[in-house]
């Protein structure tokens, strides 16, 4: 008897160990949320720019049953971050398209701009699609994830000239002056002087099309293609120093006139103490015509901002002696009463100061 229940119990641990290893080879349910990618790997080209690069895709799941609601959560992020820095999520409902693409730029603009990545870096990405489940009793969500090799690319110069009745070039491509390209094909800048007149934007010195012209209003850029399109200018009726900064993405412009090219720090709470010669020169920022930056260490002690390394010239000061370099206003004169900023003991340290001399505002930002 005992040889028979041996031979019994033989029996079913081969069928169990035979159904264990049907199990193992088992991808699981064939309606089990996957998530997919049109591409393994992904060679990013700027001539493709607003062409598709990818598309993430799945399929619809597990069947939750009518009392529940589903809605699919889409992310994409740097492989190993585990979604901390990931795209905002994008939501698609149960009957909604399941699929996410992006273009060649989209994707550059992510790896670069985002995630901080230089041009020409290859990088692994990882997507992930969450289901979430609402419904009358908690149901864990299917999670699916697939990676991606993707290498972006370098952006191509992309030539801006200036020229128009306001410039020295007049209307002669072969004389235009070329915008200082301060990020490829993104933004551009350019200070000197301008006559009364107008100006726009050409891209080659050898043609006037295409072109960059004035758009619906002085801060907006259009572009022309062809003789028939109107050729409205961006007009200048104060002959002077003028800033520009150009967006050319954004088609976005901003100019301005610059009553004053140059700033300067001075004063027992600077390094340069009262030696005028020695003005601690503050930056300007191209972005932002008529704005100046200074990043540094201010000591207690008194300041003020020449605009020329001179006693003798217009100065940026408080509108009080012993100004607080927690208030925002400034004024400019020759001369005058020689008011200054003062930094208290508790006050000195890293400061970034920001002054837009259009505005007339200083800004006193302690790092």
């Amino acid at each position: 008897m005992r040889a028979i229940y041996k031979i019994i119990f033989i029996f079913l641990l081969a069928v169990f160990s035979i159904a264990c290893s049907d199990d193992d080879n088992n991808d699981g349910p064939v309606d089990a949320l996957v998530l997919k990618s049109s591409n393994d790997t992904i060679v990013l080209d700027e001539d493709k720019a607003d062409e598709i690069a990818v598309t993430f895709s799945w399929n619809k799941g597990i069947d939750r049953g009518p009392e529940n609601t589903i809605v699919y959560i889409f992310r994409l992020d740097i492989y190993g971050a585990d979604f901390e820095t990931s795209t905002d999520p994008i939501e698609i409902p149960a009957d909604g398209e399941r699929a996410i693409v992006y273009t060649n730029k989209e994707l550059n603009d992510l790896l670069v701009k985002k995630w901080g990545y230089y041009p020409g870096d290859e990088v692994m990405l990882q997507a992930r699609v969450v289901a979430k489940v609402t419904g009358p009793k908690f149901i864990y969500p299917e999670i699916s994830v697939v990676e991606v090799d993707v290498k972006s690319y370098i952006i191509a110069p992309k030539p801006l000239y200036l020229l128009g009745s306001a410039t020295q070039a007049g209307l002669d491509p072969s004389k235009a002056t070329k915008m200082t390209e301060a990020e490829n094909g993104v933004f551009y800048h350019w200070r000197g002087n301008l006559k009364t007149g107008g100006f726009k934007f050409i891209m080659s010195t050898n043609s006037l099309l295409p072109s960059l012209n004035k758009g619906t209003d002085d801060e907006a850029l259009v572009e022309r293609l062809s003789d028939s399109d109107l050729d409205n200018m961006f007009t200048i009726e104060r002959e002077g120093l003028y800033a520009i900064a150009l967006f050319r993405e954004e088609l976005k412009i901003i100019y301005h006139y610059v009553p004053y090219p140059t700033l300067y720090m001075i004063g027992n709470a600077t390094s340069a103490e009262w030696s005028i010669d020695k003005a601690l020169e503050m930056q300007w920022d191209p972005a932002n015509p008529n704005t100046f930056i200074f990043e540094g260490d201010l000591k207690a002690g008194e300041l003020k901002l020449p605009t020329l390394r001179s006693w003798d010239d217009d100065t940026f000061r408080p509108l009080v002696a012993d100004g607080s370099i927690n208030d925002t206003r400034l004024q400019v004169y020759k001369g005058g009463d020689d008011l200054k900023w003062k930094v208290n003991d508790d006050e000195a340290g890293k400061y970034k100061i920001t002054v837009n001399t259009e505005k007339m505002t200083i800004k006193f930002e302690k790092q």
